[in-house]
């Protein structure tokens, strides 16, 4: 497994991660209304696109009445961002267990960043938040989404944790202001990846260069990087 330029720490249990989201799953019962909802918008997700998901389709797909769709999930950007929001807790899931190999807050930040551009494709309805198409409409749904920075908080935090007790963040380093950065960088590489050639290393070692620097306190380079 290729190692981080960046060091952390010495002591690899401060950076461990297991975020409470991660570890812990929802003590209270689902309401199965809202689950039967969810359910048949993500398939009109998968079928129609997100442009064209409507209401209408979803009250259809359930068997449901519009009135009741509204008065459960509010609105269909509630609804398109619930559903964004249950297949996003999963992928986090399981970004979480992949990450753990990993003992330094730079290879966390650049193959978090990497493990995402891989799965969001595989994730029909996460990929069609990344879809060229629904950029405009896809970008402010993801970045108005409480949920959704919450999510990805979530994963880091406990990190950003760790690397400011031991003074390896830039001192201006916010991780909430992080956290919306990296969904931008995502929605931006998920609709445009990039030169023609360009393969995931290539890309890992952009992120390192243009990325690390900037959050890093002072980073150091391993020998031979």
């Amino acid at each position: 497994m290729r190692q981080s330029s960046y060091l952390v720490s010495s002591c690899p249990s401060t950076l461990s991660m297991t975020p409470m989201s991660a570890r812990e799953p929802e003590t209270l019962e689902a309401d199965p209304q809202r689950e039967r909802l969810l359910d048949a918008a993500e398939a009109c997700l998968k079928q129609y696109g997100l442009s064209k998901t409507t209401i209408e389709d979803v009250a259809r797909a359930a068997g449901l009445s519009r009135a009741t769709v509204y008065r459960v999930v509010g609105s269909r950007d509630a609804l398109v961002l619930a559903v964004a929001a249950r297949e996003a807790e999963r992928c986090a899931a399981d970004a979480t267990g992949y990450l753990q190999q990993f003992d330094d807050i730079g290879s966390w930040v650049v193959e978090g960043i990497l493990f995402c551009l891989r799965e969001v494709p595989k994730r029909p309805v996460l990929a069609q938040l990344g879809a060229p198409q629904d950029l405009g409409t896809a970008s402010r749904l993801v970045l108005n989404s409480e949920r959704l920075l919450a999510i990805g908080s979530d994963i880091l935090r406990p990190m950003f944790e760790g690397a400011r007790r031991e003074g390896l963040l830039a001192p201006s380093v916010e991780l909430d202001a992080f956290i919306e950065w990296v969904l931008r960088i995502l929605m931006s590489f998920l609709a445009v990846p990039g030169p023609e050639g360009r393969d995931e290393e290539a890309l890992r070692r952009l992120l390192r260069t243009m990325l690390l620097p900037a959050i890093l306190h002072d980073p150091v380079m391993r020998p031979g990087d």
